[in-house]
């Protein structure tokens, strides 16, 4: 799979977005590792940063470095490719 294909998902994704914006027990909003966000689009973690590298995806740096990505980007995202699979 090409590094800067951003993959169509099949018409039943697993994954449902949730009516509100995840917060957690402090208020922030939820981000997500590279290996969860693969999980969700199923790909390699690698291709989820090149993603963010490419400007395909959004994503935060930690103070250690490592990329986060918002919970509530990567559902629209995800519901934006599925729209785009399903033809609307």
């Amino acid at each position: 799979m090409s590094e800067n294909h951003v993959p169509q998902q099949s018409r039943t994704s697993p994954f449902t977005a949730p009516a509100s914006a995840p917060r957690t027990s402090n208020g922030h909003e939820r981000l997500l590792t590279p290996g969860e966000v693969a999980q969700m689009f199923r790909v390699d973690p690698k291709t989820v940063t090149r993603w963010a590298s490419a400007g395909r995806i959004g994503s935060i740096r930690t103070p250690g470095g490592h990329r986060r990505f918002r919970e509530t980007e990567v559902v629209a995202l995800l519901q934006e490719l599925t729209m785009e699979a399903r033809g609307y």
